[in-house]
């Protein structure tokens, strides 16, 4: 018996025993990454930081000297950029709410790297603590927010707002809004001039960032005829609104 449960202590330990999607992240604070970032670094130093959100987004505000690597791109682009398997890396992405650091984080577990940090507090925690900010940020627009509920009552009144949803590929065949149609923010200003100009569009999310962004890109491009989806499809979610998968829309 007690060697049967030997057995079972060190197959449990073993490592690859437990899953990357299940493996407990660590986490770095603001201020601690900021000494991290601020202390005098060897040319040799291993400490990467890793902005895990769209090109878009990372363009216009990003963490200094934090490179770019969209989290469904973590799989094909970590390894070429990243060689090194045993340096420290920091994901980042728009704070709690934003689920992108944490996939890229465990992405880059199963890859095999063995020093991996969530930096969770993100682009928010960074400019509340107004720590310094690198980028180029597009003029700002001035974008109405729809509540979720208000969007249900404006679809059954028969108005039909072009829904558009600029989450990756990957996040909106999980889940999204019935109708919607799906453009990536880093592909939105390549793809604008499919977009009606003489109808209204509400621009969803995960949790809402991604709407800002976008309507400055779609701005200036011509478009304003724009709503946002009010704390993204979260706050959907969290009213208990239908959502639909990819799998639903194919078997129509």
């Amino acid at each position: 018996m007690e060697k049967a449960l030997l057995a079972l202590m060190i197959l449990c330990a073993a490592p690859g025993t437990i899953r990357a999607e299940d493996a407990p992240l660590r986490y770095i604070a603001t201020i601690e990454l900021a000494a991290r970032l601020n202390a005098p670094r060897p040319p040799e130093s291993n400490l990467t930081v890793i902005d895990a959100r769209s090109g878009v987004e990372y363009d216009e505000a990003h963490i200094p000297s934090a490179i770019n690597i969209p989290a469904e791109k973590v799989a094909a682009l970590l390894p070429r950029l990243v060689k090194d398997r045993s340096g420290e890396l920091v994901f980042y992405c728009n704070g709690p709410k934003c689920t992108k650091s944490q996939k890229a984080a465990r992405t880059a577990i199963a890859l095999g790297y063995g020093n991996v940090v969530e930096y969770n507090e993100g682009m928010p925690g960074w400019g509340k603590a107004r720590m310094p900010i690198a980028g180029s940020p597009l003029p700002p627009v001035d974008l109405p927010a729809i509540a979720p509920e208000d969007l249900v009552a404006m679809l059954k009144s028969g108005k039909r707002p072009l829904l558009l949803d600029l989450r990756d590929e990957q996040e909106f065949k999980t889940y999204h809004l019935k109708g919607a149609v799906n453009i990536p923010l880093d592909d939105l200003a390549k793809s604008a001039k499919r977009l009606p100009k003489d109808r209204e569009i509400v621009l969803a999310c995960h949790a809402g960032q991604q709407s800002i962004v976008g309507a400055r890109v779609l701005h200036q491009l011509g478009i304003e005829r724009m709503r946002r989806l009010d704390g993204g499809i979260v706050a959907w979610q969290q009213k208990g609104l239908p959502l639909e998968s990819a799998a639903v829309t194919a078997a129509r």
